[in-house]
C-alpha cells in the first residue's frame, strides 16, 4: 500500500528541474540577510517615543487652530477683496498714460512760456516808452502843423504833372540845340 500510495501521490509533486526553476525565484540567504539589514537601518533611524511625543507637544490642537482660522479672512472674502483691489499691471498701465499726459502737459507750458515775453523785455519797453511823446505833446505838435486845406490850397497853386509834360513838348530838345550850335559855328 505505501508504493501505491506513493505511485498515486507522485504525479502530484514537481520534478527536479522544476524544483530548481521555483527555487531560483526564491530569495537566498544573501537577499534576505541585506533586506533584515536595510530594513534595521530604516528602523533605527525612525523617531523614537520620546521625539514623537516631543514633536506632538509642540503641534497646535484641533480646538485650537479652528480657533485661530475663525479669526483669519476666508478664502472667499480674500478674492472679493482681490477683485476690488486694481490690478498691479492696470495701475502699472494707467500711471505710464498719466506720466505721458504731464509730459505733454509740461511741453505745452514750456512751448507757451517760451512765447512770453521776459521780465527783461517789459523793462526794456518801458524805458523806450519813457522816451515817447505823450498825448498831450502830440496833440500841442499837431496844433502847429497845417491843416489840409492850407495843404491843398498852397498845391493848388503849384503846376501839376500834365501841365509840365505840355510845356516840354514845345520847348527844343538838348539835341536839336546842340545841332543848331554846330551849324552857327
Amino acid at each position: 500500500m505505501a508504493i501505491r500510495e506513493l505511485e498515486r501521490v507522485m504525479p502530484t509533486k514537481a520534478n527536479k528541474s522544476e524544483l530548481n526553476a521555483g527555487l531560483s525565484l526564491k530569495a537566498n540567504v544573501s537577499d534576505v540577510s541585506r533586506t533584515i539589514a536595510e530594513l534595521a537601518s530604516s528602523i533605527e533611524s525612525k523617531l523614537n517615543f520620546e521625539e514623537v511625543q516631543g514633536l506632538l507637544d509642540d503641534k497646535v490642537g484641533k480646538t485650537d487652530l479652528q480657533y485661530l482660522l475663525s479669526n483669519k479672512i476666508s478664502v472667499e472674502e480674500l478674492q472679493k477683496v482681490l477683485e476690488n483691489k486694481a490690478n498691479q499691471h492696470e495701475l502699472s498701465l494707467e500711471l505710464q498714460s498719466l506720466n505721458g499726459k504731464l509730459e505733454e502737459i509740461y511741453r505745452d507750458v514750456s512751448k507757451r512760456l517760451s512765447n512770453c515775453a521776459l521780465q527783461k523785455d517789459f523793462t526794456y519797453l518801458q524805458t523806450i516808452l519813457e522816451t515817447k511823446a505823450n498825448i498831450d505833446e502830440v496833440n500841442e505838435s499837431l496844433a502847429n502843423k497845417a491843416n489840409k486845406q492850407s495843404v491843398a490850397n498852397a498845391l493848388h497853386r503849384k503846376a501839376n504833372r500834365s501841365d509840365i509834360d505840355q510845356i516840354l513838348e514845345t520847348k527844343a530838345d538838348a539835341s536839336d540845340l546842340e545841332k543848331l550850335c554846330n551849324l552857327l559855328e
